[in-house]
């Protein structure tokens, strides 16, 4: 690794789950499949052995490697994701589409329940220019007149502001910054251009609300990183300021899937199923725009200004290549990249896998990148 690559690792005591909540929240926050009903008899059930072949690889392996409160959370999460494996058919009519956006967003309300209760954050439904969003406050204010623009993830079809408080509550408890969460129009009744519109239609409404670009991050999850870089690339050739610096966990920025890890890693992604990411990923753009940068921003021509970018994800994800593609995107045409990447982490860990010390060492690492390029002085 060279100078813009870290690499984060502690360790901690295990801490006790709640189990059948974090079983339905791997299904739904790792983008896996949801059903409505489960034997419980399948519960404690290994699986390991049963589930599949000696020849077959074991997307549920837990390495040693990761701290044992990850390899803790982990085991429990494994035990409930082998459960909860389905075969559902792709969604194909809106009715299919809003079924299973509502049963999703009912169980991860419900999931978000104990931590809004713990942690008390000021939510608050607000309009930007006529794209509504959620503006979330930590309970300790911190006087600062920084603030972050929130893109969440879902693979572009799922989740809402409402449905992804879990990420944008961390981040405003972590940092102390004050997060504007943005409720998009999913795919497939909405694509690319129209997404990454709305994304850049928020943030000139949070700059004429006396913002300067220098006060705005972006930061997006998942499909969530893909719209804000995207966004972002966009907003620039229009000609407009761009915001202070990018925060991206596992990014998804190439939709054609070329990535090495988009296969090498296929078979090993405890969260992901290929033939699924690339059906949602196909939502989001027509055929012909797959590598059009505003919807895959890892083609995009970064030699002419883009904002410093903290890219944070795990080596055990098949979105990987897609992370290190886009740091040396940039950072090899002269911007400013840093790819913080952690042993055996899934897809968006920090807030799945929230505090393992991998997480809290993310956050932490996200919280002094936001101090070190916004302009304004950081708080706490």
């Amino acid at each position: 690794m060279n100078r813009h690559q870290e690499v984060r690792a502690s360790r901690m005591t295990p801490r006790k789950l709640g189990f059948r909540a974090v079983a339905l929240y791997v299904a739904l926050a790792m983008n896996a499949s949801c059903v409505t009903s489960v034997d419980d008899t399948k519960l404690f059930e290994n699986g390991s052995d049963s589930a599949m072949s000696e020849e077959a690889p074991d997307k549920f392996w837990i390495p040693d490697t990761i701290s044992p409160a990850a390899k803790a959370k982990m085991e429990a999460l494994v035990s409930y994701a082998r459960a909860y494996q389905t075969n559902e058919a792709p969604a194909v009519t809106p009715e299919d589409w809003q079924a299973r956006r509502q049963v999703r967003e009912q169980m991860m309300e419900v999931f978000n329940a104990p931590l809004l209760e713990r942690l008390k954050p000021s939510i608050e439904d607000v309009i930007l220019a006529g794209i509504p969003a959620l503006k979330v406050t930590p309970n300790t204010p911190r006087f600062s007149e920084d603030i972050i623009l929130y893109v969440h993830g879902g693979g572009f079809t799922y989740l809402s502001a409402r449905s992804s408080l879990k990420s944008a509550v961390l981040m405003a408890e972590a940092t102390g910054y004050t997060i504007y969460s943005i409720d998009y129009t999913l795919a497939p009744e909405a694509k690319w251009d129209e997404i990454t519109m709305q994304v850049i239609t928020a943030y000139q409404a949070l700059l004429n609300d006396g913002h300067s670009a220098g006060q705005i991050g972006f930061f997006g999850d998942s499909a969530g990183g893909s719209i804000v870089a995207g966004s972002t690339l966009r907003l620039r050739d229009m000609g407009l300021p761009m915001p202070a610096a990018l925060l991206l966990h596992s990014p998804s920025t190439d939709l054609s899937g070329a990535g090495d890890t988009f296969t090498t890693l296929a078979f090993y992604d405890p969260g992901l199923e290929k033939e699924d990411a690339l059906y949602r990923l196909s939502q989001y753009a027509e055929p012909d725009d797959l590598k059009n940068p505003y919807a895959s921003p890892v083609y995009g021509d970064f030699s002419i200004g883009f904002p410093p970018t903290l890219i944070q994800t795990g080596t055990r994800e098949m979105l990987l290549s897609d992370s290190v593609r886009l740091y040396q995107a940039i950072e090899q045409e002269g911007g400013e990249a840093v790819l913080d990447l952690y042993e055996g982490m899934p897809h968006v860990f920090p807030s799945l896998l929230d505090g393992t010390p991998e997480s809290d060492a993310a956050y932490a690492r996200a919280k002094k990148f936001w101090g070190e390029h916004f302009k304004s002085k950081p708080p706490g």
